[in-house]
């Protein structure tokens, strides 16, 4: 485990309200509501100096962050989380002299009030291990959490499927890989001209601990990215950001056993998935003969609303495709719905096939629509081979270093 260097102590310090909840908010979101290890609903602090360390954690994900405080004694406590964030929610605005008393009392004091919080032993809190003979890579701020956002939805919640339970890293000389999949669906985006030059090596990133990194670690430059432009969402619910915008380097250190990744005032700490990742490469058709290209916003209207019309169990769309129409149908027979409606498109394909007028291909609306607003161009290219093999989505424009698909297995047209 860590060294715990100032344990106990009368713990003094001030501090600005809206620091404090800062730190507190990147924190608790790891701390579980309920637990059969009833320390873990604490937040640990932790002052040096005039550093003051938060620590959350569910002994699978540790969220460390440090703030700047005008520190007058050391000393550490474990203080309800949900208590805590609460109560300073609550004194926006204000500066908070803080002090820790006999028997863990936490007293919080403004200019017209004072609170006391009971808080438990510090020692009984569990800190992150020491991660040995760990490797490290820099990746920027940017590109690490675009990836993971178009990655993540594709992994699988089985957990009895704990292979796939997670964010594929794969890393070699000059290239970075993250790759995902649930059987039904994967994600592959490999990263060129990537700066490494060690062993090829690869890690097994858990969902949650990939989802604190997109949420703690773009928090910068999205909160920059919606004040340009007034709050305004992409359909997948993130904020547009800039490539003029600043970015930093995440740096990620990573051993057999775990993953730390630090950025700005932020240290994530987690256990690695410890199973093998499937052989992704062998899933991924490379003789699809058939070539859709589509608008990719027209497409994605169609989709949601086939969804709508589609059996709720299913999700069943279908797409019956010609040389120059697109026709995106759903049905449910149950609540007697259907829908039917038709996009421009572009189909071709490499060789002399005699039914390309006529292709009619299924998929679960829901994963399609997953994986098609994942792209950032104006079209998408579907490669086909036979309405029972799986399909490959790609964008009509990606930079020079990047190469980035989507796989949907399809189901069968009814």
């Amino acid at each position: 485990m860590s060294q715990r260097d100032s344990i106990g102590g009368n713990m003094k310090f001030t501090v600005t309200s809206s620091e404090l909840i800062n730190a507190i908010n990147k924190v608790i979101g790891v701390t579980p509501t309920r637990s059969t290890l009833p320390i873990l609903g604490n937040i640990f602090m932790d002052l040096t100096g005039n550093e003051l360390t938060l620590i959350g954690s569910d002994l699978e994900v540790y969220v460390k962050a440090v703030i700047n405080v005008k520190g007058k004694e050391n000393g550490s406590v474990a203080v309800p989380a949900k208590k805590l964030e609460t109560l300073i929610q609550n004194l926006q605005g204000k500066e908070l002299n803080i002090e820790l008393q006999q028997n863990y009392k936490l007293t919080i004091k403004t200019k017209g009030g004072r609170w006391h919080i009971t808080g438990e032993d510090p020692n009984d809190f569990p800190l992150p291990a020491e991660i040995e003979n760990a490797k490290s890579i820099d990746l920027d701020n940017k590109l690490l959490c675009r990836y993971l956002s178009k990655a993540v939805h594709a992994a699988s919640q089985d957990e009895l499927r704990r292979s796939m339970n997670g964010v594929y890293f794969e890393i070699s000389s000059g290239e970075f890989r993250i790759v995902s999949t649930d059987g039904h669906r994967l994600v592959r985006i490999k990263r060129y001209n990537f700066d490494y030059d060690g062993d090829k090596t690869s890690m097994l990133v858990p969902i949650k601990t990939c989802q604190m990194m997109i949420k703690l670690f773009r928090s910068s430059i999205v909160k920059a990215a919606e004040i340009k432009t007034n709050g305004e969402e992409n359909l997948d619910g993130t904020t547009e950001t800039s490539d003029n915008e600043p970015s930093q380097n995440v740096n990620i250190l990573f051993s057999t056993e775990f993953i730390q990744c630090s950025y700005n005032n932020v240290t994530i700490t987690s256990r690695l998935i410890d199973d093998t990742f499937p052989n992704y490469e062998s899933v991924i058709p490379t003789d699809n003969e058939r070539h859709l290209t589509v608008e990719k916003q027209a497409l994605l209207g169609s989709i949601k609303r086939s969804i709508i019309m589609s059996d709720q169990v299913t999700n069943r769309t279908s797409m019956l495709i010609t040389e120059k129409e697109l026709k995106v149908k759903a049905s449910n027979n149950e609540f007697g719905t259907d829908s039917e409606e038709v996009i421009d498109c572009e189909f071709i394909s490499d060789v002399e096939i005699t039914d390309t007028e006529d292709f009619e291909i299924s998929f679960n609306g829901k994963y399609l629509l997953d994986a098609v607003q994942q792209f950032d161009s104006v079209e998408i290219k579907f490669n086909f081979s036979t309405p029972l093999k799986a399909s490959i989505l790609q964008p009509t424009e990606q930079s020079e270093d990047e190469d980035m698909i989507m796989l949907v297995m399809p189901v069968r047209n009814i």
